[in-house]
């Protein structure tokens, strides 16, 4: 009975810890370009996402001030652009597929807020990512 237990938590900790995954600039460079992400933009997108999560695709962040919280590795707003329950708001998702490690729909709303609202929607972009530089890779 007690192997039968450890069995189950060894299952539930690895089922949990392969939901999320932390990206090396170099491999979120890669994941980008698959997405067919134009070029001049990889640097800015690679450098909101360190700054905005740490490259982890699971960041979920503390309550805004108005309550709302970002997530993902683009840390999107649930007021704005996902829903919590169910999909909803203006990327017509649920919040908890941007915390997962398939970071297509991430990419693919990411690239709508910054169609609708520029990279400005970010605030580290104007802080920190307005001159950013493409890593080697």
């Amino acid at each position: 009975m007690r192997a039968v237990s450890v069995c189950m938590i060894l299952v539930i900790v690895t089922a949990h810890t392969s939901l999320a995954r932390v990206f090396t600039p170099c491999q979120l460079l890669s994941e980008l370009r698959r997405q067919r992400v134009p070029e001049n933009e990889l640097a800015t997108w690679i450098c909101i996402a360190q700054r905005e999560s740490g490259l982890n695709t699971a960041a979920l962040s503390r309550a805004n001030s108005d309550g709302s919280r970002d997530n993902g590795i683009f840390q999107i707003n649930n007021r704005y652009w996902c829903r919590d329950n169910g999909r909803g708001g203006g990327c017509n998702l649920n919040c908890a597929a941007l915390r997962n490690n398939d970071i297509t729909d991430d990419i693919r709303c990411a690239q709508h807020i910054k169609r609708v609202q520029g990279f400005g929607a970010w605030t580290t972009y104007r802080a920190y990512c307005t001159n950013s530089v493409r890593p080697r890779c």
